[in-house]
């Protein structure tokens, strides 16, 4: 049964069971702000304090806002010089309650009325913890002190692994975005995030594309069009939402459009917002599952880089940093000359049937490192899949050879379905 978008309550709704993780969605409209959060408080009937203490509050207070000025302008500032964001676009914060996401919702809405943006928050409950419940809570009252509105998906069912939750997540903002009309999705990824996310894919093995590691701004595919529709809600991709002040109405997507994941604090390291979310006193509800020792990033976080600190650099974050921002520009360059380069030497094949078909004499020319580049590129962008280093480098080898024009056809199957026809030169890709 497809879950329906509840009416605007603080508590999170109740959660159904099922061997596939689905979601269940609750909106919380904005309303008029009710909750008094963070420290500045008034006494029952509105009146300030006494002399001694609104003056001591008025210093505390100006203290806390020049702390939150100064990192909103270099957040202002990021923002404009990378172009992650525009003025007048509807963005929606992803909050958990913990450190990191709360600091970047005040910041966001610092900057809200300089920018015109349209702020909504959405809060993710995995189902990992019990404690996930009550930091849904605080987001929910976050949110309504603010007076904005407030999304809250839960899983039907845990949520395992990373890769599984973050599908999940993306999932949960193309729906809310098709839905409510949002440009842009801001997560409170930090330079600390960056580090471990560059040591784990180091470890695990991984070409420079994963040891750039998170990146300032990425594109998610939208919600698929009304052909592919029927697909989605047969895996819980779409629900049908009702609005609270009109029960039974359906809201229609909105025309699908490319979504922007935008990450706007790489450049600020956790100790950073620690220190700001101190001087703001604001509320937050720390997950306990970031002190899990049996999830990787854990252990990189809390004995990897703790060892690597006291051992070899005590400024190996900095370093492992600045060594993701280069990695991050380099590819940026290659990815676009290697546009430019299948520009030249990619067309569409002869024949009723999908395929794309790519010039060896051209791809024999360039050097092996874009020789690499360019066939991967070349298979990624048809297939959808991202083809690995083994099998580019069998490619390579094929296409790239001396008698390889010579030789007689040959034929590679590649993972998704497709087959890759080497003749007389020309590189065919097409369905199997």
């Amino acid at each position: 049964m497809a879950p329906a978008i509840l009416g605007p309550r603080i508590l999170p709704p109740t959660v159904r069971t099922s061997s596939n993780p689905g979601t269940r969605f609750a909106r919380f409209p904005a309303r008029g702000s009710q909750l008094v959060v963070g420290s500045r408080r008034r006494s029952r009937n509105g009146a300030r304090s006494s002399s001694s203490s609104s003056s001591s509050g008025a210093s505390g207070a100006r203290e806390e806002e020049g702390a939150g000025s100064r990192l909103a302008k270099r957040l202002g500032r990021t923002i404009s010089e990378r172009q992650l964001l525009r003025p007048r676009q509807r963005v929606l914060v992803a909050v958990s309650g913990g450190q990191d996401s709360v600091c970047l919702l005040h910041l966001m809405l610092e900057l809200r009325d300089a920018w015109d943006w349209s702020v909504g928050v959405v809060n993710c409950d995995h189902r990992w913890s019990a404690p996930s419940r009550r930091a849904s809570a605080l987001v929910a009252q976050l949110a309504q002190s603010r007076g904005l509105d407030y999304y809250q998906a839960v899983a039907t069912s845990s949520v395992l692994g990373e890769g599984a939750a973050r599908t999940w997540r993306y999932g949960v903002f193309r729906r809310l975005a098709a839905r409510h009309g949002y440009e842009a999705i801001v997560t409170a990824h930090t330079a600390s995030d960056r580090v471990e996310t560059l040591l784990y894919n180091l470890c695990r093995g991984t070409g420079i594309s994963g040891l750039q590691s998170l990146t300032w701004k990425r594109w998610i595919d939208p919600v698929p069009s009304l052909s592919q529709r029927s697909a989605f809600r047969a895996e819980q991709l779409i629900e049908s939402f009702e609005d609270p002040q009109a029960p039974g109405s359906a809201q229609p997507l909105l025309q699908p459009q490319p979504l922007a994941l935008v990450r706007p604090l790489l450049d600020v390291t956790r100790s950073e917002l620690r220190d700001f979310h101190r001087q703001m006193k604001m509320p937050l509800w720390p997950d306990p599952s970031n002190h899990f020792l049996d999830i990787d990033r854990n252990r990189i976080r809390h004995e990897l880089l703790p060892y690597l600190r006291k051992h070899f650099n005590g400024g190996i974050d900095k370093s492992l940093a600045r060594w993701a921002e280069i990695l991050h520009g380099e590819q940026l360059y290659l990815d676009n000359l290697c546009r430019s380069i299948l520009g030249q030497a990619e067309s569409e094949v002869d024949g009723p049937g999908p395929g794309r078909r790519l010039d060896v004499v051209l791809l024999k020319s360039l050097p092996i490192a874009l020789q690499r580049r360019v066939l991967k590129q070349f298979a990624d962008n048809f297939t959808g899949h991202s083809l690995g280093f083994d099998a580019v480098e069998r490619l390579r080898q094929a296409a790239c050879s001396e008698s390889s024009g010579a030789r007689k056809a040959l034929q590679l199957s590649i993972h998704g379905g497709f087959i890759m026809r080497l003749q007389n030169n020309i590189l065919t890709i097409v369905p199997r």
